[in-house]
């Protein structure tokens, strides 16, 4: 399969400035860039959960002149927003932010029986055990819940959590895990745009198909306003991620074994039909259930 088309199948988010005043983003949909570190906020009624580089912080609102403001005094942390602008002083960091937020509609999914919920403009619809049952309304504000978020929706509850989920039938890597909670079964599933993994800073690729990048000459990967782009170490490439056919590739002469790297990260990202995220943070592009690119920030 081509590179394009995992692409195409994911399904791709624009991105615009969180609603922090008005309508919240649902979930863990806003992605936060803090100088080099980077993770995602998801905000309730009156507090805020920062995922952070692995680590997980709760803040509760305070009183802020601008914008919104959230403190955690223990930790010596307070995060302010507003638009796609932040701040966070954390201990003795002092870092200035950006946020990135979807506008598309937010969907939380699961299997055996099949669910699924969507979130747009403040409504959600839920369809229930395999849509036979359909429920929508108002999305109630997120109360903070062990790490996570929850949505009580009289009818049914939902809590997400901003850690990597994995489709237990199609495999999917999303950014999100769901629980859905009903009056008696309680059903797993994943929530988020998959795309929202790749986005944001640069990928640094690390290995292709099982051989390291030449040192000091660095190979990347970028996924961003629908485009892929990077270098192989010779030579840039640029596409988009619905196209169909192979990329745009630049052809300057480079010496042999930059060449020959530049044959490896582009044969490999034709052969991708899949992509994760491991436990340490790397992303890893598959072709036929084997690692071709592995990569990270």
């Amino acid at each position: 399969m081509q590179v394009s088309g995992l692409f195409y199948c994911l399904g791709f988010l624009t991105v615009s400035a969180p609603a922090l005043a008005g309508g919240m983003p649902t979930g863990f949909n806003t992605q936060v860039l803090c100088d080099t570190a980077f993770g995602r906020v998801g905000f309730a009624q009156d507090a805020a959960i920062l995922e952070l580089g692995g680590r997980v912080l709760i803040l509760e609102e305070a009183i802020s002149a601008s914008g919104a403001r959230y403190i955690n005094e223990a930790e010596e942390a307070e995060f302010w927003a507003k638009g796609d602008e932040a701040h966070l002083t954390w201990g003795e960091a002092d870092m200035n932010c950006t946020l990135q937020t979807s506008d598309h509609p937010w969907v939380a999914h699961g299997n055996e029986p099949g669910w699924r919920i969507s979130v747009e403009e403040g409504r959600f619809r839920a369809e229930l055990d395999y849509g036979e049952t359909v429920i929508e309304g108002d999305l109630p504000p997120a109360e903070v819940a062990v790490h996570g978020l929850t949505y009580d929706m009289e009818k049914f509850g939902l809590t997400v959590r901003a850690e990597i989920c994995h489709d237990d039938m199609s495999g999917q890597t999303s950014p999100e895990s769901a629980v859905l909670s009903l009056v008696e079964p309680t059903l797993r599933g994943c929530a988020g745009a998959p795309a929202d993994l790749l986005s944001g800073p640069e990928w640094q690729i690390e290995e292709v198909t099982g051989t390291e990048v030449i040192d000091a000459i660095p190979a990347t990967l970028a996924f961003q306003d629908m485009q892929v782009s990077g270098s192989t170490g010779c030579n840039r490439f640029t596409g988009g991620f619905e196209l169909t056919g192979p990329l745009a590739v630049t052809r300057m002469m480079c010496p042999e074994a930059q060449m020959q790297q530049e044959a490896r990260v582009l044969d490999a990202l034709s052969n991708v039909d899949r992509f994760d995220i491991d436990e340490t943070g790397a992303l890893i592009l598959y072709g036929a259930d084997q690692p071709l690119i592995i990569a990270r920030r």
